[in-house]
């Protein structure tokens, strides 16, 4: 486990995807996190 309390994994995302993320700057690991986190809250019965 990270220092942060946060789990190190591999994931694979498409290529364009993963440039999108990444041409908004430093971070996008985290913003990736926050919209998968979204997603899971919106999808919880």
């Amino acid at each position: 486990m990270h220092p942060n309390g946060k789990t190190l994994i591999s994931i694979r995302l498409d290529p364009d995807m993963l440039a999108w993320f990444k041409k908004h700057g430093k971070g996008y690991q985290t913003r990736i996190n926050a919209v998968l986190r979204t997603y899971m809250q919106a999808h919880r019965k």
